[in-house]
């Protein structure tokens, strides 16, 4: 009997890891697509989750103390693990909405991620709090005379619940994201805690006990847990919430438009902000301006081969490769999902088969293949709606300038010589290319927009060095004084 109870005990400390650590990586997914992602953003979502988990695990032990019984034990741990599911379904219900008011009331991703990590923290809080409640059930049930004592039963538990969170942590953004969604994975974490809280009932209703026990404690519990349950399928089933096409690295929103006349498409990350990519059907070519300057760069330059940092919706890379069937064409992405994702909901076609992807992370790639030569790259890698620092650095730009001889890139930036993030860009870009740096604006110094950055002449282009907006007393940004989130949340305040 004393096995089978604690093997109960085990899987419901391991359901509760699970789904914590699981609705943590998926907090961290859903706000990306608001407020973008970045090391500062998950750094403050992972803080508030362990803030949330540490109080819950405190306010358990507190709760232990006036605990008398083994039942009473369980029925709390069963009542506050029912808390956590309702929670996070009142969480599920009002997130999307909740975020969207958020980013239109702050302009500090900062924040919005601290309202992220509190909206889903109070569920954590309260499913961390049944494991001190637990580890006291089985202390009081099984004594030191039978060989287990209070400090082993925490050990065990605490090492359980951890084994849980590994789980969540792992499966979360390797299988359930990408192949059942968000909302899905979200339900499941519910369905687990609920699950724990109805097998924490159940235990304590099984336990010999001499005490009276309210019939209405062990049904209020049930009776939570379900309602949870209920709340979240009903949820996912009556509103049609567009999470987008998860890959194991990021959501892409695909969006049917007409444009001059023509159909047309757009993909994106980061709804409602900006597109990634926009392709017009019939004629095989892409709608964004700064594209097509890149396709008219590459036309007067003709080189031989190519690489792009950064797929996105591949909208400028396959309109080469459809016109100049020639070329060899590298595309590089980091998400690997993202072909299939492409053909199927983006250009409705194969990719042109002189076009070679590459799911890797682009720099990290280079660098192993150093010795590798192309005649043309255009880097054009984003986090939301900023540049992937990494590919900035002096370091980096140094690196590419020895691949490839035509080096573009397009990066969203405000031509002003206050705004750092963008003069962080431009003084690493002059630094590394000097008098051969050029850039093309939209000429509007007051609003973010997409800046072109090349090596060359490119068309349309001025000598960066030149500009009157580029501000020399910039530092620049090296792989040892990462300045790039920095600079960006300074310069979002001032937006």
């Amino acid at each position: 009997m004393q096995k089978k109870v604690l093997g109960i005990c085990l899987v419901i400390a391991l359901l509760e890891g699970f789904a914590g650590l699981g609705i943590e990586i998926y907090a961290i997914r859903i706000s990306a697509t608001y407020i973008g992602s970045s090391i500062s953003i998950t750094g403050v979502i992972l803080a508030m989750v362990l803030i949330a988990i540490a109080i819950g695990y405190w306010y358990g032990g507190r709760l232990s103390q006036d605990i008398k019984t083994p039942r009473q034990a369980l029925l709390k741990a069963g009542y506050v693990l029912s808390l956590s599911a309702i929670c996070h379904a009142i969480a599920c219900i009002i997130q999307l909405p909740l975020l969207a008011v958020m980013t239109s009331s702050t302009d500090s991703p900062i924040l919005a991620a601290i309202g992220v990590g509190l909206l889903f923290g109070v569920g954590l809080a309260f499913g961390s709090t049944a494991i001190p409640l637990i580890t006291q059930f089985l202390t009081l049930k099984y004594p030191n005379s039978d060989g287990v004592d209070a400090g082993k039963n925490a050990g065990m538990m605490v090492a359980i619940t951890t084994v849980g969170s590994v789980l969540g942590s792992t499966l979360t953004p390797i299988i359930l994201l990408p192949y059942i969604g968000l909302m899905s994975s979200l339900a499941l974490f519910i369905a687990a805690l609920a699950m724990s809280a109805w097998l924490c009932t159940k235990l304590a209703m099984q336990i010999h006990s001499d005490e009276s026990t309210s019939s209405s404690a062990p049904t209020l519990n049930y009776m939570l847990a379900l309602s949870a349950f209920v709340m979240t399928a009903g949820f996912i089933l009556l509103n049609k919430t567009d999470t987008g096409y998860q890959t194991a690295t990021g959501a892409w929103f695909i969006n049917q438009t007409v444009i001059d006349h023509q159909l047309a498409v757009t993909i994106t990350d980061k709804p409602g902000l900006s597109t990634s990519s926009c392709w017009i059907y019939l004629p095989k070519k892409n709608c964004h301006w700064y594209g097509k300057v890149t396709v008219e760069a590459i036309n007067e330059i003709a080189p031989e081969t190519l690489v792009f940092l950064g797929g996105a919706g591949m909208g400028t890379p396959s309109e080469v490769a459809y016109h100049n069937p020639t070329m060899a064409l590298t595309v590089i992405d980091i998400d690997k999902g993202l072909p299939k994702i492409i053909e199927a909901h983006f250009l409705k076609a194969p990719i042109a088969p002189n076009i070679e992807f590459i799911g890797d992370d682009a720099r990290g790639y280079l660098t192993r293949n150093s010795d590798a030569r192309f005649d043309f790259m255009l880097i054009d890698a984003f986090q939301g709606r900023f540049v992937a620092g990494n590919l900035y650095t002096l370091e980096a730009l140094t690196q590419f300038k020895a691949n490839s001889q035509y080096i573009m890139a397009n990066v969203i930036g405000m031509p002003n010589s206050e705004h750092g993030y963008t003069q962080t860009i431009l003084k690493n870009w002059v630094e590394v290319f000097g008098d051969s740096a050029y850039i093309l604006t939209q000429n509007d110094s007051s609003n973010l927009q997409n800046l072109i950055l090349c090596n060359f002449a490119c068309p349309g282009s001025q000598l960066l060095v030149r500009a009157e907006f580029l501000n020399n007393n910039q530092h620049v940004h090296t792989d040892d004084v990462p300045r790039l989130d920095r600079y960006l949340y300074r310069s979002i305040e001032r937006l």
